[in-house]
């Protein structure tokens, strides 16, 4: 039985905050079968390695930096060598799975086929670092989650999905996607997390919200999952991590209360 993955996202999510240390003080506090790695280019990578290594936590994901979709159609040979050491750093924690955000703001996915003809090389980077690279269904600026997660996996067979409780409710996509039984054919990771009508708070600062604070009826998601026999990677992104890279104690606690009495038990 798999009961999910606690994202690291929560002392991670600002990507210019260098320290990684806070994931080694607060990650061992949860009850939960792996963490999922939110990589930013500002880390000395083989000390991360060194150190979360030392520290016996468990990866069983980890997020590419989320800038690497965008740059790919500015200097695709710089992106793909971050890229590369992104998954390095995945394989080096014995990682499985790496999320790429393919499309990326500023530009979105208004040149979606640009990103799409650089995606097999993308594959072929993860592929010889020995991780498995998922397509996340991120918001879009043109298209629609579902139908740029389709045109990824037509592109190349290899390719893997994240699905995104959030970012496909802002979209109106969770149900069809739930019901897509060609998506679910390559879908290896889903993140869950929920969705109250928007995906920034009144003062514009990007929120992650609890299952619980929103209107996303996880019980019909988990139910879902049940019936597809779902074995993979599950991942509660939140973020406790103020852009002064200091932990918020209180959303902390929040997160691990959910994780605690929701043990998402799935069938295997």
């Amino acid at each position: 039985m798999i009961r999910g993955l606690a994202s690291t996202g929560f002392v991670t999510r600002f990507p210019d905050v260098p320290g990684h240390e806070a994931i080694i003080d607060w990650c061992p506090r949860l009850d939960v079968d792996g963490f999922e790695l939110s990589i930013t280019r500002v880390w000395e990578t083989e000390r991360v390695a060194d150190d979360l290594g030392v520290a016996g936590l468990r990866f069983e994901t980890a997020h590419l930096d989320k800038r690497i979709g965008a740059e790919l159609l500015e200097d695709s040979s710089a992106a793909l060598a971050e890229l590369k050491r992104d998954c390095r750093l995945a394989a080096a924690l014995d990682a499985s799975l790496v999320v790429l955000h393919l499309w990326e703001l500023p530009v979105g996915d208004r040149r979606l086929d640009e990103n799409l003809a650089l995606l097999p090389a993308c594959l072929d980077v993860a592929e010889e670092t020995g991780v498995t690279l998922t397509v996340e269904t991120i918001p879009c600026s043109a298209g629609s989650p579902l139908r740029n997660a389709h045109r990824a996996i037509e592109t190349d067979a290899r390719c893997r999905i994240t699905l995104d409780t959030e970012f496909l409710a802002h979209h109106g996509q969770l149900d069809e996607a739930l019901d897509d039984n060609a998506l679910w054919e390559r879908v290896a990771h889903v993140h869950v997390k929920d969705y109250a009508g928007g995906l920034r708070d009144a003062e514009g600062k990007r929120r992650y919200l609890v299952p619980g604070e929103g209107s996303i009826d996880f019980d019909k998601v988990f139910e879902a999952l049940r019936k597809r026999s779902y074995g993979g990677a599950l991942t509660l992104e939140v973020s406790t991590l103020d852009a002064s890279g200091t932990v918020n104690v209180q959303r902390f606690r929040e997160a691990e209360a959910w994780l605690s009495t929701h043990p998402w038990l799935l069938p295997t």
